[in-house]
C-alpha cells in the first residue's frame, strides 16, 4: 500500500496542511468514477456500433465497424482492473515528479527520470493524449480549476498545472491510452476507441470532479477557493490581434505591457487626443452611452439595444461588429483587454446576477476612462476600479437574495445612472460616485454595529462568568479525576462547587491563574477537607480526626455555598447524602500499620511535587481554531443553516479572552453571538466559512495578465 511521505519544501506551513492524507482517498474516487463511467461507455458505444454496422453501406465500413465492436469488447473485459492499474500509475507518477523541492511520493527510482530517445510514434501519441486531454479539461474547466487549486495546496505547491494534476485529466487520458495500446489492433482503431471513449467521459467529468472538490471542502481542505473565470478569451484575441499587426506598428504584447504596467500611465492621459482616430472614436461611444442608435465610425454603423438596457458583453457586440479593427491598434488593444475584464466579472459566480445587470451598465463609460487613461489598469487605487470593487463586494456580502426593491440595488443603480449620465472626459465623477457609495456603506455598517453592541455587555459578563467557570473547572480536575471518590461527591463538586469557586474569582475580578483570594483559598481549603473526609478511614487515628474535624467542615462548607448563593434545597439535598459518604468512610476496615521502610545509605530524596521541566503537552492548532485566530473585526463570513441557506454575517465585536464572537449582517436586520467552541465546530464542519473579500476587479485584472502572460 503507497505510504504518504511529508514533502521537504513546502509553499505553506505543515500547520496549515493537516490533511495530506485526503488525496489517496481522492485517487481512489476518482478512479471508481471513472471505471463506472467507462463501463457504461464500452456498453453503450458498443450498441451504437451495432446499429450503424446494420446500416452500413459498404463491405468495408461494416468490417471496420465489427473490428471496432471487438477492440472495444476487449478493452471493456478487463476495464475495471486495467483502468484502476493504469491511473494508479499516472498518480505515482505525477505526485512523484511535482515541482516540489523534494519528493512527495518517494520511489525507488529516485528523482531523476531515465533518458531515452523517443520516436515518432510515441510524439504522435503525446500529442493524441495532449488533445483529448484538453478536451476533457474544458468539459469541466470551473471544477477542474478549483480541484488543481486544492491537490496544489496538499501538494505544498503554489500551484500545478492540468500536466502534472496527480487526478487530472491528463492523467485520466494517459491511463485510458495505454489500455487501447495494449490491445491487438491497428493504431488507427485503437486511437479511435479512446476518442470515442473520451468524449463519453467529457460528459461526466464535471460532475466527477464537482463531488471531489465537495469531499476536500468536507475534509476541510482550502473550503474557499478564489473563484476563477473560464480562461482562453483574452490570449484567443491576443492571439488575432497579432496576426492582424501591420509593419510599422507596435507589438501588441508590448502594448499590453506598457497598460498593464505604472509606466507612461500618468502621461497617458494627456496624449490620449493625439492618438490617430482616438478622438473620433470617443465620440461615437459618447453617442452609444447617451442611447443614440445608428452611429458611424470609420465607415461603419454601431448601435447597442435602444431600449437601453444592457444584457451580457456589449463591448464584444462592438467588437464582432468591426470596432476594434477600425480603431487604432493601441485603442484596439484596449477595447480587447477591457471586453476580457468584463467576460471575466459575468463569469464570475459569486457576484449576483442583478449586480452583474448593474456592473454591466459600466462598460461603455469604462471603456472610455480607459482609453483616456491607462492607468485604470495598474492602479490599485484608481477610483472606478474601487468603485466597481465596492459594488460587487457589497452584493456578495449582502444576506439574502439580492433584488431590485433591495436598498442596496437602488443605492447602486442611481450611482450607476449618474455616471452614465454625466460622464463625458472628466473622470472626477467616479470619485464623487465612490464617495457617495462608500458613505452609503459606512452607514450601514455603523447601524449594523450599533444594533448589535446593545448585546455586547451581556456578552462580556457572559465571558466573565464563563472563564471563571473554567478556572473552578481547571482546580477541581484533579479531585474530578479521583474515582475513588463517591460518584454523589464528584457530581457536587462538578456542578456545585465550581460555581463557588468561579463566584469567588468574580468577586476579585479573576479571568486567569492563579486567583488571590481569601474567599478562593478558603473554599479550595474546604473542599480539600470534604474529599479527605470521604475517603475510607482505615486507621484509628484518622477516625478520630474525622469525628473531631466534621462539624468544622460541614460548616465551612456551608459558608461557601451561601457565600456564593447557593439555593438552601440544594445544601439540605447533598448534606443529606454526604451523611450516607461519611458513614461508609467510617465503616472501612482497619488496615494494619505499615513497616518503616529504612532509606538506604547515602539515598537522594525523592523530590516532591511535579518535576521540574515537564509541561503538559499542547495540542497541535486545527485549520479551524487558526482560521478563527485570523478573524479580526469586520471579517465577513458564511453560514449555512440547517436548511442549505446561506447567511452572510459580519464580525462587528470580539470579546477580551477572544471566547465569544458578534456577528450581524449587512442590513443591520439580525445578530449572532457564537462561542469560540461553536464556531471551530461550524468551521470544521463546514457550516461556516470566510466569504472571499479580495477585490472583484483586482482579481479579474490579475487573472488576465496571468493569461496573457502565459
Amino acid at each position: 500500500m503507497t505510504t504518504l511521505q511529508p514533502s521537504r519544501h513546502t509553499g505553506a506551513p505543515d500547520a496549515f496542511r493537516p490533511h495530506q492524507g485526503v488525496l489517496l482517498e481522492c485517487r481512489d474516487f476518482v478512479s471508481q468514477r471513472v471505471r463506472e463511467a467507462l463501463a457504461r461507455a464500452v456498453g453503450e458505444l458498443g450498441d451504437e456500433l451495432k446499429a450503424r454496422r446494420l446500416g452500413a453501406k459498404t463491405a468495408d465500413e461494416a468490417q471496420k465497424l465489427i473490428e471496432l465492436q471487438a477492440l472495444l469488447r476487449g478493452i471493456g473485459a478487463d476495464i475495471d482492473r486495467a483502468f484502476s492499474a493504469g491511473f494508479e500509475d499516472q498518480f505515482q507518477e505525477r505526485a512523484k515528479t511535482s515541482n516540489v523541492g523534494g519528493s512527495f511520493y518517494e520511489g525507488e527510482n529516485g528523482f531523476f527520470p531515465e533518458l531515452s530517445l523517443v520516436d515518432e510514434t510515441e510524439i504522435d501519441e503525446t500529442l493524441a493524449v495532449k488533445n483529448l486531454a484538453t478536451r476533457l479539461e474544458r468539459a469541466c474547466e470551473a471544477e477542474n480549476q478549483d480541484l488543481q487549486t486544492r491537490v496544489a495546496f496538499i501538494l505544498g505547491e503554489s500551484d500545478i498545472d492540468n500536466a502534472t494534476n496527480p487526478i487530472g485529466p491528463t492523467a485520466i487520458c494517459e491511463a485510458l491510452k495505454n489500455i487501447c495500446w495494449g490491445q491487438e489492433a491497428s493504431g488507427g482503431l485503437r486511437a479511435t476507441a479512446l476518442e470515442l471513449l473520451v468524449g463519453r467521459l467529457a460528459g461526466e467529468l464535471s460532475t466527477v470532479y464537482h463531488d471531489v472538490n465537495s469531499l476536500l471542502v468536507a475534509r476541510r481542505v482550502m473550503p474557499n477557493v478564489r473563484p476563477r473565470a473560464r480562461r482562453g478569451k483574452a490570449s484567443e484575441r491576443m492571439a488575432v490581434r497579432k496576426s492582424a499587426t501591420l509593419p510599422g506598428e507596435p507589438d501588441p504584447s508590448d502594448v499590453v505591457k506598457e497598460i498593464f504596467t505604472a509606466r507612461a500611465a500618468a502621461a497617458e492621459r494627456a496624449d490620449w487626443r493625439q492618438r490617430a482616430g482616438t478622438v473620433e472614436l470617443m465620440q461615437l461611444l459618447d453617442g452609444l452611452q447617451q442611447g443614440r442608435g445608428d452611429l458611424e465610425f470609420g465607415g461603419q454603423s454601431f448601435a447597442l439595444p435602444s431600449d437601453g438596457q444592457v444584457s451580457g458583453n456589449v463591448i464584444n457586440a462592438l467588437i464582432e461588429a468591426g470596432l476594434s479593427k477600425q480603431a487604432s491598434s493601441v485603442d484596439g488593444i484596449v477595447i480587447d483587454v477591457v471586453a476580457t475584464l468584463f467576460d471575466y466579472i459575468f463569469d464570475d459566480s459569486r457576484v449576483p446576477d442583478a449586480m452583474k445587470g448593474l456592473i454591466g451598465r459600466l462598460q461603455i463609460p469604462v471603456l472610455k476612462l480607459a482609453m483616456m487613461d491607462h492607468g485604470f489598469f495598474s492602479n490599485r487605487t484608481h477610483p472606478a476600479r474601487r468603485l466597481i470593487n465596492l459594488l460587487a463586494q457589497a452584493s456578495v456580502t449582502w444576506d439574502g437574495p439580492l433584488s431590485e426593491d433591495s436598498s442596496l440595488y437602488r443605492i447602486a443603480e442611481g450611482i450607476v445612472v449618474r455616471i452614465q449620465n454625466q460622464f463625458a472626459d472628466e473622470p472626477s465623477v467616479f470619485a464623487g460616485c465612490l464617495q457617495e457609495f462608500e458613505n452609503y456603506l459606512g452607514e450601514q455598517e455603523r447601524y449594523a454595529d450599533a444594533r448589535a453592541a446593545t448585546l455586547t455587555e451581556r456578552l462580556r459578563e457572559r465571558e466573565r462568568i464563563d472563564l471563571a467557570r473554567k478556572l473552578g473547572e481547571d482546580a477541581l480536575s484533579a479531585h474530578l479525576g479521583n474515582e475513588d471518590i463517591p460518584e454523589v461527591v464528584r457530581a457536587f463538586i462538578r456542578d456545585t462547587w465550581t460555581r463557588v469557586l468561579g463566584h469567588a474569582a468574580l468577586e476579585v475580578g479573576a479571568t486567569a491563574a492563579p486567583v488571590r483570594s481569601e474567599r478562593w483559598a478558603g473554599a479550595m481549603a474546604a473542599v480539600d477537607e470534604l474529599v479527605w473526609s470521604v475517603l475510607p478511614k482505615q486507621s484509628m487515628e484518622e477516625r478520630q480526626r474525622m469525628v473531631k474535624q466534621l462539624p468544622v467542615i460541614l460548616r465551612n462548607l456551608k459558608a461557601c455555598m451561601t457565600g456564593a448563593g447557593i439555593e438552601e434545597a440544594s445544601q439540605k439535598a447533598f448534606f443529606s447524602e454526604l451523611v450516607k459518604c461519611h458513614a461508609a468512610a467510617l465503616k472501612a476496615p482497619v488496615a494494619p500499620a505499615p513497616a518503616p521502610v529504612r532509606p538506604a545509605p547515602n539515598a537522594p530524596a525523592r523530590p516532591s511535587g511535579p518535576l521540574p521541566g515537564l509541561q503538559p503537552i499542547g495540542e497541535e492548532p486545527t485549520p479551524e481554531m487558526l482560521e478563527l485566530d485570523l478573524l479580526t473585526r469586520g471579517s465577513w463570513l458564511e453560514l449555512r443553516d440547517e436548511s442549505g441557506e446561506v447567511r452572510r454575517v459580519r464580525l462587528t465585536w470580539i470579546s477580551p479572552a477572544r471566547t465569544m464572537y458578534l456577528f450581524a449582517n449587512r442590513q443591520g436586520q439580525r445578530a449572532l453571538a457564537l462561542t469560540r467552541t461553536e464556531l471551530a465546530r461550524r468551521f470544521a464542519s463546514g457550516e461556516a466559512s470566510t466569504a472571499d473579500q479580495e477585490p472583484l476587479l483586482d482579481r479579474v485584472v490579475d487573472d488576465v495578465l496571468d493569461e496573457l502572460r502565459g
